[in-house]
């Protein structure tokens, strides 16, 4: 992808092309769960473009569209070059620290009609002063942000959205984690899982054992009696503060399933708001291969 410093000199169609394939096939990725791909923020950075923050202007692309004035024809060609240059320059910065930004990449679609508007009105005052070949360049920079839409719908692919429908699975492991053993459905590999599985299925073997003279718990050693009562308290109260404590926190079993979950869902119904507005905008335009 080439630079913010020569975007406005070396963009070809070719080019716009691309970076709309590869930002619509990292989007595809992320959201169909590939654990390589570029990973997605639903919720805006710090340097989130869509927020004005104070400030008069969104960004630079903003600051040129609301200030574009028609002068001459260099002028006024220059012009459409800085909106050209800085609408690519927030494409890459919605995913320059390594995560796409879907607020960024949304804005940037809702933003494109106003980019194409504004250049067409430049194209169209260029002819009428008699400056046609800045026309056709103007027309250019128009076909290559269109481009650049079409290709990023044609490659974003939502077909494969991870379900978030009912499992029977989830009743179980409701059920299973009032004794801390919903864990080791979900997470069977670490090792935090299996502790807690053995604690919830202790307490009635103990008891089991202690009523059935197993152990003489009575002539045990003071330390051995202190860890079998605190093991056996544990065990016993483990349904209050497994699921007052350790479980709010959703970091795993059943409430961190629930968790996983309820973020899903709101992924995947993002990843679809962003697809019906690349199709809206799509339509606008007839642009050579454009498919919704």
């Amino acid at each position: 992808m080439p630079n913010n410093m020569s975007l406005a000199k070396t963009f070809t169609n070719s080019i716009t092309r691309e970076i709309g394939r590869n930002v619509g096939k990292s989007i595809s990725n992320s959201f169909l769960g590939d654990s390589h791909s570029t990973p997605v923020r639903m919720t805006g950075s710090s340097n989130d473009v869509t927020r004005k923050r104070g400030r008069t202007y969104h960004n630079d692309f903003d600051k040129h569209i609301t200030k574009f004035e028609i002068k001459t024809p260099k002028t006024t060609f220059t012009q459409v070059l800085n909106i050209h240059s800085e609408y690519f320059t927030l494409v890459d910065e919605a995913q320059s620290d390594g995560v796409i930004d879907l607020n960024e990449l949304s804005f940037l679609v809702e933003q494109l009609p106003r980019a194409v508007k504004t250049m067409e009105k430049a194209s169209a005052a260029l002819r009428d002063l008699d400056a046609p070949d800045l026309a056709e360049k103007t027309d250019e920079k128009i076909i290559q942000i269109k481009e650049f839409l079409v290709t990023l719908n044609n490659s974003t692919d939502i077909s494969g959205l991870p379900s978030t429908g009912f499992k029977l699975q989830a009743v179980f492991a409701f059920l299973l984690s009032f004794f801390g053993l919903d864990r080791i459905i979900y997470e069977p590999s670490k090792p935090v899982s299996w502790f807690f599985a053995i604690l919830g299925c202790s307490l009635p073997i103990i008891i089991w054992s202690y009523g059935n003279g197993m152990f003489d718990y009575d002539n045990l050693r003071i330390r051995y009696q202190l860890v079998i009562g605190i093991w056996s308290l544990a065990a016993l109260t483990l349904p209050f503060w497994y699921g007052m404590i350790v479980n709010p926190k959703r970091n795993g079993g059943y409430w961190g399933y629930r968790a996983r979950k309820k973020y899903q869902k709101l992924h995947n119904q993002m990843a679809m708001n962003l697809k019906q507005l690349m199709i809206t905008q799509v339509k606008l335009y007839e642009v050579e291969g454009a498919t919704a």
